[in-house]
């Protein structure tokens, strides 16, 4: 259920992003109602019934206007097939996102994630996995990778310490699922363990962080609990 919402800015933030209005500036996802409404829309997404659209004019006006408060960052990987506002039928203003390939959790996305509870007001943090990760296969695959490369598989492979080695689907290739979600798990961890703020806002209840992950096969989406 969308409520509107308005959040005191930290000024100097406010003034990196030149905002200095505190007037109630756009539609947001109450807390407790998070969880249920990214499912909820990822229901929609799969069933062909999405209806972000129909409200999109008004929010880019609202949010052009008043700036951005976010409810729900999410940690998502760059993969093509993964993109968060429409898996879970959301629409400008809704979802604080940090995209890179492994969804792996480093300075820059946790400080993101800072940015948009400190001065945003968003109140919940999803990572969000996905089947067939490239990335994920790589590190198990344990390639010798050219380039800037490394940085990815070196960021993902201590999730699999102790993970049993991949066993072959049905499709006769190495099943990443398992390995995809201790990396979802682990990536998890680590914006805690980085973040003194993000750590000090869960334990308050004032931060809810969700691991989750995405089917490329049929667009839905597991919350792992």
């Amino acid at each position: 259920m969308r409520t509107t919402t308005s959040f005191a800015v930290i000024p100097l933030l406010a003034l990196i992003v030149g905002c200095t209005t505190t007037a109630p500036r756009t539609v947001g996802i109450k807390p407790a109602d998070a969880r249920s409404e990214l499912v909820d829309g990822n229901h929609r997404f799969v069933a062909g019934g999405m209806h972000a659209h129909s409200w999109q004019q008004e929010r880019i006006v609202q949010t052009g206007e008043f700036g951005q408060t976010p409810s729900v960052g999410v940690l998502t990987c760059a993969d093509s097939r993964t993109p968060p506002e429409l898996i879970f039928d959301q629409g400008v203003g809704d979802l604080f996102v940090v995209r890179i390939a492994g969804n792996f959790e480093d300075v820059g996305a946790t400080a993101t994630f800072e940015y948009g509870y400190s001065a945003l007001g968003m109140h919940t943090i999803v990572v969000l996995g996905h089947t067939k990760c490239g990335a994920v296969g790589a590190t198990i695959g344990g390639y010798d990778l050219p380039g800037n490369l490394p940085v990815i598989t070196n960021a993902i492979r201590p999730a699999f310490t102790g993970l049993a080695k991949p066993t072959n689907g049905a499709d006769g290739k190495p099943d990443l699922t398992p390995a995809s979600e201790a990396n979802v798990r682990w990536q998890a961890k680590q914006i805690l363990l980085r973040s003194e703020m993000l750590r000090k806002a869960k334990d308050e209840g004032k931060l809810t962080l969700l691991c989750a992950m995405y089917d490329v096969d049929t667009g839905v989406v597991r919350f792992l609990d």
